[in-house]
């Protein structure tokens, strides 16, 4: 009898427990829910309607606990999810629209790190995205616009390929535009291309996340890709019964393709004076710069070219496309352009015929390997294993989609190309240690934590300059099977950061011969490394402040200042090339081996 009692009492327990775990609480739109406690370990779930179609913003506001909030339906699946690089305090936003009206799931759980806090607290809210973006008063946006010019002088950025009065000068010429209230779209077009001018590829500014809701939810998007060669903009794909893929762009609803992309150009940041990756990045952004620019319109009109006759097409009422559409017609067209992008972070093959190896290192992120602290390095011991095994006579590295990755992969790289110890750098040098304006970023309350972080590798020199410590930011020595036969690099605008640090020391400390088009990021260094991540309290304008200038140790006198690694054999494919997969490049340089 007593086991009998026991056991009825346990399932009754067992199903309180169920019951009370599976109850969740309803986030009604524009309730705030706050002084919400969670512990590491702890997950908590919410239940949201949500309508079809309709642009929704999670807002999940941190209070000293770095959290990961999710959105799942109903099956499971997770629709959404989030875990921005702003630490224990701040924002955690999610845009979402759903594809059919329904109930959903909202989990919120601490980041498992050791890192992170036991116990902290939260709000959550759930908003629907505006029809119209409010204005903004004038006095607001110049308090907006005078703290991220102070920022810039602060942390000098632009000071390096500008002079401070260049600098000025374009401050001055935006900041005199603000003559009435204006939205967030209106203030970024206003600030955008002060942060291009700073001539600082790792630069960038962002609109604001009610912008961008904003935008998805009314904007309309252009509905093909492009892709630039020789300063001519090529579409890339058909759409519906329009055959546009292989022709050049000349207007787009009655606007020259010229001042276009002079606006595109105008607020696309870029290492000193390169131009490649300015195209490069526009090509994947066309589509979305354009929406910030020009209204919106259900239908567009374009007047094309034939390149092969020159003979003008124009065609009308082509429809444009929501942003879903737009995100699938993207990836429609990733997958029927060969080497739009790369599948695998890195290749290795061998042709032993004629005694040739080709790595393909796409990205120096550790991140994107299986394992996570060593992949590269294991990648690159087995492939100069067999290089050095077989003899391997001529070595070509493909780098052209490389933006770069974790600090010293390019070393480690760098190693097995040269039989010589080098200096990597000049210097390397921070604005200081702390910034007035750091309760904008997201360092925000933790001045103290940014001090010990920038200590770490930097220390303040008798002539008053933040330079990095001794043994901080140093080449690797030569690796025992360094390749010593024919050496080939191949680069584009996308080589970038890391990928073109890389390219610099190759340049400086190998015999390699360069081919494609200059690098995008600068053959004198860049500015990096450490990041301040800002939001503009007024407008809500968001970007980023690298703190670290790299001033690479120069070799190459012949390359100007404020340009990239310069290829021997410069080198584009033609459009019918591209759209066919005929990798021009690495053909050429299997000509070149093939001769010898």
């Amino acid at each position: 009898m007593k086991k009998r009692f026991f056991s009825i009492f346990l399932a009754l327990c067992v199903c309180i427990s169920l019951t009370a775990q599976h109850k969740k609480q309803t986030i009604k739109l524009n309730q705030l829910i706050d002084n919400l406690e969670i512990k590491r370990g702890e997950e908590h779930f919410f239940k949201i309607k949500l309508t079809a179609d309709t642009y929704y913003a999670l807002n999940v506001q941190q209070q000293g606990i770095d959290l990961i909030v999710s959105i799942i339906n109903k099956e499971g699946k997770l629709m959404a999810e989030v875990d921005s690089p702003n630490g224990k305090n701040g924002p955690e936003k999610i845009l979402f629209s759903p594809d059919k009206t329904d109930e959903f799931e909202v989990g919120i759980k601490p980041l498992d790190e050791k890192s992170n806090s036991e116990s902290g607290k939260y709000t959550i809210r759930l908003q629907k995205v505006p029809n119209t973006l409010e204005k903004i008063p004038v006095k607001n946006l110049l308090s907006d616009f005078d703290l991220l010019q102070n920022a810039y002088y602060e942390t000098r950025v632009g000071l390096w390929y500008n002079s401070r009065t260049q600098f000025d000068s374009i401050c001055n010429l935006q900041k005199s535009k603000i003559k009435a209230p204006m939205n967030a779209l209106e203030f970024y077009r206003i600030l955008a291309p002060v942060v291009s001018f700073t001539k600082e590829g790792h630069c960038n500014i962002k609109i604001s996340d009610e912008t961008t809701a904003f935008l998805k939810q009314k904007g309309t998007y252009l509905p093909f890709g492009i892709k630039v060669l020789d300063k001519k903009i090529y579409v890339i794909n058909d759409y519906k019964d329009f055959k546009l893929k292989g022709l050049v762009l000349s207007k787009i609803n009655g606007e020259a393709i010229e001042n276009i992309m002079a606006k595109m150009l105008e607020i696309e940041p870029a290492d000193g004076f390169n131009m490649t990756s300015k195209y490069r990045w526009i090509e994947g952004a066309f589509s979305k710069y354009y929406a910030r620019y020009f209204p919106a319109s259900k239908f567009i009109t374009l007047e094309l070219l034939n390149p092969d006759n020159n003979t003008k097409i124009v065609y009308e009422n082509i429809p444009s496309c929501t942003f879903k559409e737009f995100t699938k017609l993207y990836e429609e067209i990733k997958k029927q352009v060969p080497n739009y992008t790369f599948s695998k972070s890195s290749d290795f093959s061998i042709d032993p015929i004629t005694s040739t190896a080709v790595i393909t290192v796409n990205t120096f992120s550790l991140g994107s390997y299986t394992d996570k602290r060593k992949g590269f390095q294991l990648f690159l011991e087995k492939a100069f294993d067999s290089i050095s095994s077989q003899k391997i006579k001529h070595l070509i590295i493909d780098i052209r989609k490389n933006e770069g990755g974790e600090q010293g992969m390019e070393d480690h790289f760098l190693s097995y190309l040269t039989n010589e110890e080098y200096k990597k750098y000049k210097y390397v040098e921070i604005p200081g240690f702390t910034y007035s304006f750091l309760e904008h970023t997201n360092y925000a309350g933790q001045k103290e934590i940014l001090i010990e972080e920038l200590k770490e590798d930097f220390y303040l020199s008798t002539d008053g300059r933040y330079l990095n410590k001794e043994g901080h930011y140093i080449g690797e020595k030569p690796n025992i099977k360094n390749f010593k036969g024919d050496l080939y690099i191949l680069i584009s605008g996308l080589t970038f950061s890391g990928g073109s640090e890389f390219a610099a020391l190759a340049k400086n400390y190998t015999h390699a011969k360069f081919i494609g088009e200059e690098t995008g990021g600068g053959y004198y260094g860049n500015s990096s490394g450490s990041f301040l991540s800002f939001t503009l309290p007024n407008s809500a304008v968001t970007g980023r402040i690298p703190l670290c200038k790299f001033v690479i140790e120069p070799k190459a006198d012949s390359i100007p200042f404020g340009r990239g690694v310069l290829p021997d054999y410069e080198l584009q494919p033609t459009i019918k090339e591209y759209l066919a997969g005929y990798d021009s490049e690495m053909e050429y340089v299997k000509t070149l081996i093939r001769k010898k």
